[in-house]
This record gives structure tokens, sequence and C-alpha cells, in this order.
């Protein structure tokens, strides 16, 4: 995926460093995502994605390193109004009603976003569903919910986790034409994933993570030629040495399929 990049970066990530007792998740990673930018921030379940997420957008506090939303330090509260955000992790209000939720966010903010709102909704599908309590929604249901809540308020930078989890086809079609079309109007989008082909597809820089730290980051494009792979997921393999671990698992299983065959 090819862009016209604005200047400076949206977002500036340096150093970030995070500690759990003795244990480092994630280890001076260091990433920008500039306007007009689909960042893909990508790794296997335990990469240090979310922590990552969790450190660029405040709720999570650096050991070491830091990040900076359009030149605002993460910790300053101004910086909330300057990014919307859907985590994978975080439950919704279960009491509430879809609608209410939304106007919970516009009043955070102190905005009024109910147009922007009601026509999010509604291509997503999910405008006859606004009245109902959000225990009653399903888990795609809830994910439309949280990503209509992250940007009706157009935010220089949008966060998604995982976002495409759990959606029906449909309106996982209706979320990538969102995300191109927010980074074309110069926007800058975070996308975390473990899809990398999605992520080749669809982000114009990638930053891999693997147990904690960088192991490969630039455009897709350029990766695949540097390592002279054919998907981002091979580039992975050949970036985190698991080539061969896979290879070794492979001839494991062909040799115990071989074995059943013969005793049958």
């Amino acid at each position: 995926m090819e862009a016209d990049l604005g200047q400076g970066p949206v977002l500036s990530a340096g150093g970030l460093t995070k500690r759990f007792g003795r244990r480092t998740v994630l280890d001076t990673v260091s990433f920008t995502v500039a306007e007009g930018e689909v960042h893909g921030l990508l790794g296997p379940n335990g990469s240090g994605k979310t922590t990552c997420l969790h450190l660029v957008t405040g709720l999570l506090a650096a050991d070491a390193g830091a990040a900076v939303i359009a030149g605002v330090p993460v910790h300053d509260k101004v910086s909330r109004a300057l990014l919307g955000m859907a985590p994978d992790d975080l439950p919704l209000p279960a009491s509430l009603t879809g609608g209410e939720y939304l106007r919970f966010h516009d009043r955070m903010r102190g905005r009024d976003d109910a147009r922007s709102a009601r026509e999010l909704a509604e291509a997503f599908g999910l405008a006859g569903e606004l009245d109902r309590q959000i225990h009653e929604y399903s888990h795609g249901m809830k994910r439309k919910l949280q990503v209509v809540a992250a940007t009706m308020h157009r935010p220089p930078l949008l966060v998604l986790d995982e976002p495409f989890r759990g959606l029906d086809p449909e309106a996982a079609v209706t979320l990538r034409r969102l995300v191109g079309s927010y980074a074309d109007s110069g926007g800058a989008v975070l996308l975390a994933t473990h899809d990398m082909l999605r992520a080749q597809r669809d982000c114009h820089r990638v930053t891999i993570l693997h147990s904690g730290s960088i192991a490969a980051q630039g455009e897709p494009y350029q990766l695949r030629q540097d390592h002279g792979a054919a998907t981002l997921e091979d580039v992975f393999l050949a970036a985190t040495d698991r080539e061969g671990e896979q290879a070794r698992r492979a001839d494991a299983l062909t040799a115990v399929l071989r074995e059943g065959d013969e005793r049958h």
C-alpha cells in the first residue's frame, strides 16, 4: 500500500520499555505514525502488541522511553482528546444501551458528535441496535460499537486493537474502507493485529514485534524484498529465525502421520 505521508509524525514512540516484576514485556520499542498513514503493529499473541498500545495511549506508564501525540506527551490529559481507541481487552458497560455509551463518549470530550455517530452506526448496520443494552450485544456488535466511539469525533490518531476480530465479512469490508478513508483524509491509524496478510495489504508501514522487541520494521513491500520473502508472515519467520523451528515441526508431524499409516 502506497501513500503520500504527512511531514511530521502524529504519534512518536521512542524507546518504550515496560516491565512486570522481573519480566520485560516490551524492550526499547520505537516507531512513528505519520499523517495519512496506516501503521501496522504486528506479532503473535504475547509479542507485546497490547502492552505497546497501552503505553502509547497512556493507559499504562512506561518504565523507560516516551510517547507523544501531536506534540503532547501521552501522560498529559490533553492527549486524550487527540486519540480514539477501540481496545480489544477492556469490557464495555453492560447496563448501558449502545446509544448511551456513544453519548457518554460525547460528554467525556465535551462535544456533540451525534450526527457522526449515527452515520457510522448506519454504515456498520448498528443503527437499529442502539436502544438495546450492551449485554445483549454479540461480540461483533460490541467491536462495531467500539470503532464508532473511537472514530466519531475524528481524532488525529486512531488506535485499533485487533479490530477485525469477531466481525462478519460485510462489517470487515466496511471497517477496511473506513480505515483507508480515515488515512486518506489525513488521519493517522495505528492498527494492531496478528493477521499479517491483512496488514500486508492495508498498511503503509509495519512494526513486527517478537517477545517484546522489534523483529522487523518498514514498508511491507521493502521488507519482503529485503528478506526474499513472499509474505509478511515469511518475513516474521525469517526475522525471528523461526523458519528452522517451523520446518522441524513440519518434519515431526510428517513422521507421526507416516508412522500412523504404516501401522494401518
